[in-house]
């Protein structure tokens, strides 16, 4: 048992809940950064955004405090407001092993579907290629 502060937060930082709460908190405030560096950006006031956005202005200070995890909808509402597109994607989270073994196999899958495709078009190339020396001979 930890008997020492500093040994309870990190034995506890170890945690996978306690890991998921801060990998959550960190998005909701990168996302929070983000909106108030494009509001600024565009001389906007907290007020002015909300009121093209249809709400109040202490909702979009909750949203640049990462005080709240924010709906597609909402968001969309504040890519709209603030004239920036919104761009949602997928990062690869996996443990590094993982992550290699699925990229080899996709690139096994893609390969073999290049290679037949492949054949079929250095078929195709070679037939243009007959074509246009007939041509230059005529």
């Amino acid at each position: 048992m930890p008997t020492k502060w500093t040994e309870l937060k990190n034995e506890r930082a170890r945690e996978p809940a306690v890991q998921a709460g801060y990998s959550r908190a960190r998005s909701a405030y990168r996302l929070a950064e983000r909106v108030r560096l494009l509001r600024e950006a565009r001389g906007m006031s907290q007020g002015e955004l909300a009121q093209r956005m249809g709400t109040t202005q202490s909702a979009i200070a909750r949203l640049e405090a990462g005080g709240t995890y924010p709906n597609f909808q909402t968001l969309e509402r504040v890519g709209g407001a603030l004239r920036a597109e919104l761009v949602v994607e997928f990062r690869d989270a996996a443990p590094p092993a993982l992550a290699t073994t699925v990229a080899n196999r996709v690139r096994r899958v893609v390969g073999a579907r290049s290679r037949t495709f492949g054949k079929r078009a250095l078929g195709t190339r070679a037939k243009v290629k007959q074509v246009s020396k007939k041509r230059k001979a005529s």
